[in-house]
């Protein structure tokens, strides 16, 4: 990631140095908007009610696709920008699952927030050595322990955090 210039991205892309610094200040703002698109699309293709894992692996599999970008990113100074996409590529997929989940019980936002939260954390902590390991492993084994061993059990941790009705 580094060692791309400037120089490099304009005459790949047929454009002058000038077009390139109106539009980014530099590559890593490329980077990131490069970024919010993709999660906008991720977003966009994510049918309603569809099932967290289902969404997740979709994730999976169009980074797997795009392995040497997500490589090269993983193993750049800057990989938090990774870290950052994920995140945000996820929020959705678990808020709409945990808040589903959630229905009829008595729980403040902000522990919502947490539950989903602390599913994010998992699941970019696997997701980045997955992609530190060179993207190998069965995704859909991974996603359904995962589903197995936590998503199963969410209604139980929300129930745990349900508010006294006074």
């Amino acid at each position: 990631m580094e060692r791309i210039t400037v120089q490099d991205i304009v005459q790949r892309c047929g454009v002058s140095r000038n077009t390139f610094y109106y539009h980014y200040g530099d590559i890593y703002a490329l980077l990131e908007a490069v970024f919010r698109r993709d999660v906008q699309r991720f977003r966009d293709a994510h049918p309603p009610g569809e099932p967290a894992t289902e969404g997740l692996l979709r994730l999976m599999e169009s980074v797997k696709a795009r392995q040497r970008v997500f490589s090269h990113i993983y193993s750049s100074v800057n990989h938090d920008f990774l870290q950052r996409f994920l995140f945000q590529a996820t929020e959705e997929v678990f808020m709409e699952y945990i808040q589903k989940t959630a229905q009829g019980l008595n729980i403040s936002d902000k522990d919502l927030h947490f539950v989903c939260y602390a599913y994010q954390s998992m699941l970019v902590g696997i997701f980045l050595n997955w992609v530190r390991d060179g993207m190998k492993g069965d995704l859909a084994g991974t996603l359904e322990q995962l589903h197995r061993i936590f998503l199963n059990n969410t209604r139980h941790m929300i129930e745990s955090a349900q508010r006294e009705t006074p």
